[in-house]
């Protein structure tokens, strides 16, 4: 058993190769066998990182006798969620439909043709109260199959009606929305820039965030609130004010691995205290942007410092252990630690008890706090894992396994020690068995984190990060973007594994537009012009591939399966999942297109600039059209459309031209451009081509440019007076943090 998964590029499908269970990867043969034998099919849908996922695994799939009853009375299939997430989407929004409820692992009984006819998550090997034995869910299945068969497919015809009838609405949401007010209509605008940043501050949750337990970081939401920020207005101030808070909470929280860089994927905890352990690609490439600007945007030092450590630290772990040999980053790192015995433990790479940290520090800290000075020991605010001991903090024993947390944000003057103490821990760290890792490249998670390494090298001043960011879109370029057979056109594939693409798995309008967005903002940051150009290449694809009559669709409009589950209808996605919407990434890109195009618009600039660039910003109007209606009923579920509406508004179609000054001069106004997120950056030098157009001031003093539609202000000679024309909002008064 396990040949047909054993050599896969999921590592989730290669955790289960050793099983009796004869699974099957997701594929046309896999249900036409189910139609050949007649038998219903299982789906069983995770991924690598996942906890439960290897419980289930452990207690079911291991077990002999539940895998020959599967192997005899089904075609049992194998999904990695993150190379098909379109699948997951559909049979997630059909098992929430049934059940009131999702999450991985997802256990799906399907007809052989995809539809569902019964579906749960976690299935215990024992019955619970309120919970079946997954062997009594089998057996029950395979009776209604023998006995109720038409029972089931008007069952799952009802079910995929619905799905349609929801998609079909999403589709209606969309093609029914007037598109956003074209410019000169700010004020519009502005006021749903408003509701939608005082909806949120009624929803902020008092631990932090925007929701209770378990606590995920909102990272769509804080990014339009930093966004939002830079505008003018008592809006502007709570939105930065809500954003300081999340990002404060986070950054002290156990969320946050202070010992060896990056977050995980969330607490099941209100006070953030116990996470979840695996840490995912996907949630650090986008915290690290957020970080990095809330270090230069946020006014309290305390907290800006913070928020740098908390965007290093993610560098440190990109950089050391999720960047592969041959190019590209990781997906995951698991949340259990398998040990030398094969027995899974949750977080036991992570966590620390008071006296192995003593043994480590050299303190020797009391019951309460430590009667020493050591830093570390002051501001630890741990928590134990359950069932791991009573109660937590110092009134644990001192062998108890705890999770590492801050109980405050730490001073200016304690960051030396603090540090110190934490590199110590992570030496210690080290020499523990470290969680798995899954190797697999995804496209679009790659180009969200090449995004936020360029944007936090200018902001961060990192230059590493920028080296970083080049050598892993260099990576994409070569391994994901694949010339089609003939030479006609080119396209994205979604996964590699070890150098090589999958080219099975198709990539996802998430993935064109993130990847083209990485692109975009690598081009920025360095000054490359050719990474605009791989970005238009990816971006133009993306326009032919997933728009269908204005409409943003996803890629599963060739998958049989899914368009059955949903009625034969197509999905248009605006809502945030763990990833921004695919539809708002892509509005993101066309908007920072559009202000390139407008880049040498004058006098001489021919018709088909000015269309092109037109034609953009009319296809972000329309692609968010959406927003004034969700502003207030959702903005925690639309908060990347938000944060692209908050750039239109602002006026993010700009290009910055900065010219003379000295060298630190025209660094700082190159990080208040990022930062404000100017759609190009014009000659940085006080020579070069444009130097008639753009000159330098008297004696070589510093001119900054700020051209939108290719009409330029007045221009000014320091910061304060640039941010007032692309940051309302920040305060500058010398250089920014």
């Amino acid at each position: 058993m396990g040949q047909r998964i054993a050599s896969s590029a999921s590592a989730y499908l290669r955790q289960h190769a050793h099983q009796q269970v004869d699974w099957w990867p997701y594929g046309d043969e896999a249900f036409a066998e189910a139609a050949s034998r007649d038998v219903p099919v299982f789906l069983s849908i995770g991924y690598a990182a996942c906890h439960w996922c290897h419980v289930m695994a452990r207690e079911s799939f291991d077990d002999p006798g539940i895998a020959a009853y599967l192997n005899e009375h089904f075609v049992p299939i194998k999904v990695d969620r993150e190379e098909h997430p379109a699948v997951d989407s559909a049979y997630m929004a059909a098992t929430q439909t049934l059940t009131g409820a999702g999450g991985w692992p997802m256990s799906v009984f399907t007809l052989p043709d995809g539809r569902a006819i019964h579906a749960g998550t976690y299935f215990p090997p024992v019955p619970r109260p309120g919970m079946p034995a997954f062997m009594q869910v089998l057996e029950a299945v395979t009776d209604a199959w023998d006995n109720r068969r038409d029972a089931l497919e008007l069952q799952a015809a009802t079910l995929a009606d619905h799905l349609g009838s929801v998609a079909g609405g999403q589709a209606k949401m969309f093609s029914r929305s007037l598109p956003l007010p074209t410019a000169g209509n700010e004020p519009e605008l502005a006021e749903v820039i408003g509701t939608a940043v005082r909806k949120l501050a009624a929803m902020e949750d008092p631990t932090g965030g925007f929701s209770p337990a378990p606590k995920f970081p909102p990272s769509s939401v804080l990014d339009f609130l930093l966004r939002a920020s830079l505008g003018s207005g008592s809006e502007a101030s709570q939105a930065a004010a809500l954003a300081s808070e999340t990002l404060r909470i986070m950054a002290c929280s156990a969320l946050a691995d202070h010992v060896g860089g990056g977050f995980a994927r969330y607490c099941v905890d209100p006070g953030w205290k116990i996470p979840h352990f695996e840490k995912m690609l996907y949630d650090n490439a986008q915290l690290l942007g957020l970080f990095a600007r809330a270090a230069v945007q946020l006014p309290d030092a305390d907290i800006s410092e913070l928020c740098r450590v908390s965007a290093r630290g993610i560098h440190k772990w990109l950089e050391e252990d999720m960047q592969l040999p041959g190019g590209g980053f990781a997906s995951s790192l698991d949340a259990d630690t398998v040990m030398p015995d094969g027995s899974h433990h949750e977080g036991a790479t992570y966590t620390f008890s008071r006296g192995e940290v003593a043994r480590v520090l050299g303190e020797q800290g009391t019951e309460g706090l430590p009667a020493s000075g050591n830093v570390f020991l002051h501001l630890w605010a741990g928590a134990s894992l359950p069932g791991e001991g009573a109660g937590q903090g110092d009134l644990l024993p001192r062998d108890v396994p705890m999770t590492v947390a801050l109980s405050r944000t730490p001073t200016l003057v304690e960051w030396p020690g603090l540090a110190d103490a934490l590199g110590k821990l992570a030496a210690e760290r080290a020499t523990r068995v470290q969680p798995g890792r899954d190797e697999k490249v995804v496209a679009g998670w790659n180009g969200l984190a090449i995004a936020s390494l360029a944007e936090a090298a200018v902001l961060l001043r990192e230059p590493r990060m920028l080296d970083l960011a080049t050598k892993t879109a260099e990576y994409l370029y070569r391994v994901h973007w694949v010339t089609a057979s003939g030479g006609a056109g080119a396209m994205l594939h979604r996964i590699s594994h070890q150098g090589r693409a999958s080219t099975s798995i198709s990539a996802v309008l998430e993935d064109y537009a993130g990847v083209a967005l990485g692109f975009q903002q690598l081009g920025t940051a360095s000054g490359d012009q050719v990474w605009f150009a791989r970005a238009d290449e990816v971006l133009s694809a993306a326009l032919e591939l997933f728009l269908d009559g204005g409409l943003p669709l996803d890629s599963a409009a060739n998958d049989p399966r899914v368009q059955a589950m949903r009625g034969g209808m197509g999905s248009a996605e605006a809502l945030d999942d763990a990833v921004p919407s695919a539809t708002s990434l892509l509005a993101a890109a066309l908007l920072n297109r559009a202000g390139r195009r407008q880049l040498d618009m004058g006098a001489d600039a021919p018709e088909a600039a000015f269309e092109s660039s037109e034609e953009d910003l009319g296809l972000v109007r329309m692609l968010l059209g959406f927003v004034p209606a969700l502003a207030e009923r959702a903005p925690h579920g639309t908060g990347s459309a938000l944060g692209v509406v908050a750039r239109f508004v602002h006026g993010s179609t700009t290009e910055l031209v900065v010219a003379g000054g000295t060298e630190p001069e025209r660094r700082e106004a190159v990080r208040l451009g990022v930062l404000a997120a100017v759609a190009q950056l014009g000659p940085t030098g006080d020579a070069g081509t444009r130097d008639t157009v753009y000159p330098a001031g008297p004696e070589g003093q510093l001119r900054l440019y700020v051209c939108r539609g290719g009409v330029c202000h007045a221009p000014v000679g320091n910061l304060p007076a640039l941010a007032a024309l692309i940051a309302p909002g920040l305060s500058v008064s010398g250089p920014v943090n």
